[in-house]
């Protein structure tokens, strides 16, 4: 179900849950190389030189998938990333779980 928040999607059948399963979220292709960047500590700066997009663009999509997870800041952004099991455990640097991209 399209919650209308920006390519960040929630299925729908776990509305009430404090932890969806990994394939409730789902972000865009733009979305999970930017949570990537700033899982792997990357400012916004340099993650806009990488990715040919404005730094302000780069700040949008942090702040819609923030709001999304209900994370404050980049730091909880990413912990609540991988307890929701969007950002895999098992690499390094993190990569999202190839089922929350679009």
């Amino acid at each position: 179900m399209y919650n209308g928040q920006n390519d960040v999607r929630n299925c729908g059948h776990h509305s009430g849950c404090a932890r969806p399963p990994a394939g409730c979220w789902s972000l865009s292709s733009v979305q999970a190389r930017i949570l990537e960047g700033v899982a792997a500590g990357f400012s916004s700066g340099r993650l806009s030189r990488e990715l040919y997009l404005s730094s302000k663009t780069i700040d949008y999509h942090v702040r819609v998938m923030s709001d999304k997870l209900q994370a404050p800041n980049r730091v909880a952004l990413v912990s609540r990333a991988f307890v929701l099991e969007i950002l895999r455990t098992d690499s390094w640097p993190p990569r999202v779980a190839c089922e929350t991209v679009n």
